[in-house]
């Protein structure tokens, strides 16, 4: 059995690791980052780190409008550990996280999805009412993110 952060980025239900996936946070405020991608809504400060805060839904669907953040809106941080914040990030989702317990499925349908998210998805999970959940591999999704930004 697997234990898994579940998010909703858009219209991607998301599963991520409890061992990487270490606080969700309520109330925040981006600061914008000045000639950064659309997909990197801003920096915030979470408990005296400052960590990018980056929108999966506009990272693996481009074509997402860019929309502000609304209240309805929290971050789950990611990667902060004991050694430090070098590769925390905060991802931005709607609605309520979800605790996942399951045992992964094969990803059936890889074809369907964006390139990006079919990059970083190794598998599926499902919540007890058998709701979906792409598994996504962070250390994939990190090296792809810092790609990215590599390139500006």
């Amino acid at each position: 059995m697997k234990l898994a952060q579940g998010i909703v980025c858009g219209s991607w239900a998301l599963a991520l690791s409890f061992d990487w996936a270490r606080q969700i946070v309520e109330e925040f405020e981006a600061t914008a980052v000045p000639k950064s991608p659309t997909w990197l809504v801003g920096a915030a400060n979470v408990e005296g780190n400052i960590l990018p805060v980056v929108d999966l839904a506009i990272y693996f669907s481009p074509t997402t409008a860019n929309l502000s953040v609304s209240p309805h809106q929290r971050l789950l941080v990611g990667g902060l550990n004991a050694a430090g914040s070098d590769d925390a990030i905060a991802l931005i989702f709607n609605g309520l996280p979800q605790q996942l317990n399951y045992d992964a499925q094969p990803l059936t349908y890889a074809g369907a999805l964006p390139p990006k998210l079919r990059e970083v998805c190794d598998a599926v999970a499902s919540d007890a009412t058998g709701r979906n959940f792409l598994e996504i591999n962070v250390d994939k999704l990190m090296a792809a993110l810092a790609d990215e930004l590599s390139l500006l």
